[in-house]
């Protein structure tokens, strides 16, 4: 039987062009924090995909108090504070994305690093996940990962740069002491696109070789390793993030199971 009352129980939903994922905290249950990965379809579309989880999965039939969707996409585009007008919002991403089907629009203001993340996603998937839960806010995977990244740029005193690797993708954040310097998202397929990516960028950036630092997460360990392998020759200060000491007191634990940026949003606040 479905609980009523929602007990400050919350929902975070992750929608990735090729999967699906909730999880669930309910502090007055015996099994406080769920994690599920969804079996998408791969022969539907991702909305028709998005309709039979609303439907079937039973994580998804209970009433929470908060829920969080958290959009993995590189169609995002980055507009500093001072220059952003929310009325704006379909302008900015239609000029950064000009051939992009009609979307449905979001966007996160980040305060605290001084820019606003605009955003599309199939207007269908919104309009689903929306009329299931009215409430629900969305942010895209960069938002959290910007937030979280500049927090831990702000030890030492040196540059940092941080690739996530995902969905057969790779998200390169650059900092300079908690201000943002550069952040983009580009489609690799072997350890060798990775490498070009992280030192074109790196170079673009005039990263000192030595002083400067990268750090690699994701979701693929032999893809990272091998990296690190492959690329320490090029720069000096390279390590992997260890996710059991990011988030050792939260209670995911650090789950090498849970995409990395569905982590963030877990413990960024938002």
């Amino acid at each position: 039987m479905t609980e009523k009352n929602p007990n400050n129980k919350s929902l975070s939903i992750r929608v990735s062009t090729n999967g699906l994922s909730f999880c669930s905290y309910k502090p007055m249950s015996n099994t406080q924090f769920e994690y599920k990965v969804y079996d998408i379809q791969p022969t539907i579309s991702l909305a028709a995909n998005v309709k039979e989880a609303l439907r079937n999965e039973p994580m998804l039939k209970d009433e929470y108090q908060r829920v969080n969707v958290l959009i993995t996409t590189p169609h995002f585009t980055t507009v500093p504070v001072a220059y952003f007008n929310f009325d704006d919002a379909v302008k900015y991403y239609e000029c950064a994305f000009p051939k992009d089907k009609p979307q449905h629009v979001s966007y996160n203001v980040l305060r605290r690093s001084g820019i606003a993340i605009v955003f599309g996603l199939d207007k269908n998937v919104y309009q689903l996940i929306h009329d299931d839960f009215p409430r629900a806010r969305f942010y895209a995977s960069a938002s959290t990962l910007i937030e979280f990244f500049g927090e831990k740029s702000m030890f030492g005193t040196n540059r940092k740069m941080y690739a996530y690797l995902h969905d057969k993708e790779l998200t390169l954040y650059a900092f300079d002491n908690g201000r943002m310097l550069f952040v983009n998202t580009f489609a690799v397929g072997t350890v060798a696109d990775t490498q070009y990516y992280i030192l074109n960028v790196w170079k673009q950036l005039g990263f000192d070789q030595v002083e400067d630092s990268l750090s690699i997460v994701g979701d693929t360990l032999e893809h990272r390793k091998e990296l690190v392998s492959k690329t320490q020759n090029f720069i000096g200060n390279i390590s992997l993030i260890d996710r059991r000491e990011d988030f050792r007191n939260e209670l995911t634990g650090g789950n090498a199971n849970i995409p990395y940026d569905l982590q963030t949003l877990l413990v960024c606040g938002f």
